[in-house]
């Protein structure tokens, strides 16, 4: 079970806000992709940000 913060630029602080949004770790993470985990910080988290979308799709992608 790899931790989302292994992910490069996923820090401990995202993993703190998608754990409780049902993405516990990295492999579900890009299992559920940048939509899908953006929408369940939009009805887990109570004030999500763009930049949450913007740093999720790009660490996915494995841009810097």
């Amino acid at each position: 079970m790899t931790s989302i913060s292994t992910i490069r630029n996923l820090g401990e602080a995202m993993e703190a806000e998608l754990n409780p949004a049902g993405i516990p770790t990295a492999k579900a993470l890009h299992a559920s992709g940048a939509d899908e985990a953006y929408r369940q910080l939009l009805y887990f988290i109570a004030r999500p940000h763009f930049i949450a979308y913007y740093v999720i799709n790009m660490a996915l992608q494995g841009r810097p």
